[in-house]
């Protein structure tokens, strides 16, 4: 866990580290803002179905931290948009976490899951914002 993160998990509320998220996240140093992150490749392909819109969504996430020198591992905030919020679409959401190992199981970020009607275009499906912290 990076020092500059501080995860906070208190008994006081539920259990969040059991799916995958921290209830609060206290950053110190430069802060970073990933704009929201689609299944576009980068020569502007779109992964299809949702499961592979999922994971190159998940991998643009890794590329745009690298590029701001940051990891995974730095990322206090994440929040999901996914069009027709369905189990199914959550559990293939989680399926790509884990396969993939974005976050660490004891230190994840904290994260909203938002059910939306639509994105910016018609054939996004998910989009994930990130909010990462650097040390000075």
């Amino acid at each position: 866990m990076p020092a500059h993160l501080t995860h906070i998990n208190p008994p006081s509320l539920t259990d969040s580290l059991a799916v995958g998220y921290s209830q609060i996240v206290v950053a110190k140093g430069r802060t970073v803002f990933i704009a929201g992150q689609v299944g576009w490749d980068a020569k502007g392909q779109m992964a299809s179905p949702f499961e592979a819109e999922v994971r190159q969504a998940l991998e643009n996430v890794r590329t745009a931290l690298k590029e701001a020198g940051a990891s995974t591992a730095d990322v206090a905030n994440v929040r999901y948009y996914i069009v027709g919020l369905t189990r199914e679409r959550v559990g293939a959401l989680s399926q790509a976490l884990r396969e993939l190992k974005m976050w660490d199981p004891k230190a994840p970020p904290a994260g909203t899951l938002v059910g939306v009607s639509a994105l910016s275009r018609p054939e996004f499906n998910i989009e994930i914002e990130v909010y990462a912290a650097l040390p000075d």
